[in-house]
């Protein structure tokens, strides 16, 4: 008979897996390193996540926040002071600094490995953009989804710059003009 979950130990074992993955990254990671960091062994992660696709691909579920709830009933402003307050959470060692870099080593991964890390990269552009777009049409914004899109991924992009070089003044100014771009009321719908 099979040992039953402790789903207790399965969340903080997550919990480690990213903050384990943030610090080594993904490509290269081996399931014995990581148990042994752990204080675990192979054997009981499989236990607990099957695949250490699974137990990946698990770990960034888990870090997901809830982004409906984070948007819900907001306003212009407070989209505007959301995004700023990510922006310094990503780029001053917040709790978001780890799961972004994190992030864009799956979007990069899912380029190369579309099979083992797709799914996972497409889930975190839609578990942001939509529920942002959302956000933004009910305000209502013209070209909500292309804004959500600007907004999300164009954090990302100069959050993948800051990272590189370090240039925290550039890219901090580029990240607050792109904010107020998106997040700024038009009033008609940007041409293409």
């Amino acid at each position: 008979m099979a040992r039953p979950l402790n789903h207790e130990r399965r969340r903080a074992l997550l919990i480690a897996v990213l903050e384990y993955a943030a610090r080594h990254g993904l490509a290269d990671m081996s399931l014995r390193p990581l148990a042994r960091a752990l204080g675990t062994s192979d054997r009981m992660l499989l236990h607990y996540f099957g695949t250490k696709e699974n137990l990946i691909g698990q770990a960034l579920i888990a870090s997901r926040p809830d982004v409906p709830a984070l948007v819900h009933g907001a306003t212009p402003e407070s989209l505007a002071a959301g995004a700023r307050a990510l922006w310094h959470d990503m780029t001053g060692g917040g709790e978001q600094e780890p799961r972004v870099r994190l992030l864009l080593e799956v979007l990069a991964l899912a380029m190369t490995k579309p099979d083992l890390y797709g799914e996972h990269a497409r889930g975190a552009v839609t578990n942001w953009v939509g529920p942002v777009a959302d956000a933004m049409r009910a305000l209502p914004m013209h070209d909500a989804e292309a804004r959500s899109t600007v907004l999300v991924d164009g954090l990302r992009g100069l959050a993948l710059d800051y990272y590189i070089t370090g240039d925290k003044a550039r890219v901090g100014a580029a990240a607050q003009f792109l904010i107020a771009a998106a997040t700024t009321p038009a009033s008609s719908p940007v041409s293409g």
